[in-house]
């Protein structure tokens, strides 16, 4: 799921993971397929158009990245009165919906915005329920715990090398090489995957 160039704000630096292992940049791959008339805010649906799905979902866009990476929801002043809604992740901001402007915003020392407020209007809540709703419905199932430490398994290579002096040592190079391999498999749990065993064997003459 990649897409470059982007042009939502603080795509260079969204690199948050979820449990999917997707990042902002997928969610709004993602997004940008749900997306729609019903999602925007109602006092600009006459204005939403294909060309510019963005128009009026960052407020429920915010608080749904919220729900899938933490952090805080900051809001950008408009002339309006309302606030332009974008997320700050640890030390990335990003701002999903920031192509519905012309201009780039200035996202410098905003104040914070909270959902208990915002969602006092029932149109907005509802829209937030609809665009979590669409989401869930082409979000790609969540790996489980044993799924993704099988990945991790899978990935590891176990090297260990084998020093014996040739004299005292009656098992040949395979008859040791499967001794050990043997036992430190037996140290994982086969549930999570089975790592590459490699052992080297070195005699070592007096």
């Amino acid at each position: 799921m990649k897409r470059e160039p982007y042009r939502f704000y603080g795509w260079q630096t969204a690199d948050a993971r979820d449990a999917r292992g997707l990042t902002p940049r997928d969610y709004y791959d993602l997004l940008s397929r749900v997306w729609c008339r019903e999602t925007c805010a109602e006092r600009m649906r006459g204005d939403w158009s294909e060309t510019n799905r963005t128009l009026g979902q960052c407020t429920i866009t915010a608080f749904l990245m919220q729900d899938i990476y933490g952090g805080r929801v900051l809001g950008v002043p408009l002339p309006d009165g309302n606030y332009h809604c974008f997320n700050v992740v640890g030390d990335c901001a990003f701002d999903l919906t920031s192509e519905q402007f012309d201009e780039r915003l200035d996202y410098a020392d905003r104040p914070e915005q909270f959902r208990e407020i915002h969602f006092k209007k029932e149109e907005k809540r509802l829209r937030y329920e609809l665009l979590k709703a669409k989401l869930a419905a082409i979000l790609p199932p969540a790996k489980t715990n044993t799924e993704r430490r099988k990945n991790e398994m899978e990935e590891q290579i176990v090297t260990i090398t084998v020093k014996t002096k040739g004299e005292k040592c009656e098992m040949s190079d395979k008859e040791i090489r499967d001794w050990y391999a043997s036992h430190i498999l037996a140290l994982f749990n086969p549930a999570y995957g089975t790592p590459e065993i490699d052992v080297d064997v070195k005699r070592v003459e007096k």
